[in-house]
């Protein structure tokens, strides 16, 4: 475990696997993700051949729990300088960590090699966010009664399919859920970037627990690809 200070808050990560070969960063969702939604999931067995790193996103697991902050924007600044160390990477993302892997990967396309999309709620309502939690945590509940959590994602601009068309030519992975309620998300991504491998797996929104046998080797092979040019070491 390592605790990293960055753009005004304390951050908690966790380093997985060898030093050598192209690094994969997971990130989690909102409210009630944290890194150990990967480290008891996928990232175990994607770290067996490359390096991993997870993030706890602020106001999550372990790290510092800030008044504001949640908006894209932000945690798009927080993953560039959190991941500054690191050589061009691939990026999991579930849930909003989604969202977050698709806004850097146009802000920063030099860093980004690939980009493994589970269960992403493009235009998520605030609402539909906190029908999601299932079983309500201390953690939860600060993060809204105590941050403008709420507020940042009221506020929060769209994922477009021309925007989503700017990512063409990296390698993408999107993975949707039977019972998802952000179905639609991957018709737009279809629309978008024909090019890009789609699964539909049995679940719901937490795929990454519910079908963890499935979409496990999907994104251990998928992540495992390298780049023309990716140094493996």
């Amino acid at each position: 475990m390592v605790y990293v200070q960055a753009t005004g808050a304390r951050f908690h990560l966790v380093e997985l696997g060898p030093s050598c070969g192209g690094p994969v960063v997971m990130l989690h969702g909102l409210f009630t993700g944290s890194a150990a939604s990967w480290y008891f999931t996928a990232a175990p067995a994607i770290a067996r051949t490359r390096p991993v790193r997870l993030i706890d996103w602020r106001g999550h697991g372990l790290s510092e729990c800030t008044p504001t902050g949640y908006d894209s924007a932000t945690m798009v600044a927080d993953l560039n300088e959190l991941t500054c160390d690191l050589p061009p990477f691939a990026i999991a993302g579930h849930s909003y960590g989604a969202v977050v892997a698709v806004w850097f990967a146009l802000a920063h396309p030099g860093r980004v090699t690939r980009l493994a999309l589970v269960e992403p709620p493009f235009s998520p309502a605030p609402d539909r966010a906190v029908d999601l939690i299932r079983v309500p945590t201390r953690c939860t509940r600060m993060l809204l009664e105590r941050t403008s959590v709420l507020h940042d994602l009221a506020a929060e601009p769209p994922i477009t399919e021309s925007e989503l068309g700017r990512l063409t030519g990296l390698p993408v992975l999107s993975v949707t859920g039977t019972r998802s309620p952000f179905r639609a998300t991957a018709q737009l991504i279809g629309r978008a970037l024909p090019g890009a491998r789609q699964h539909l797996l049995g679940g719901g929104h937490d795929l990454h627990i519910s079908a963890k046998a499935r979409l496990t080797p999907l994104l251990r092979e998928f992540l495992a690809a390298t780049p023309p040019g990716e140094d493996v070491g």
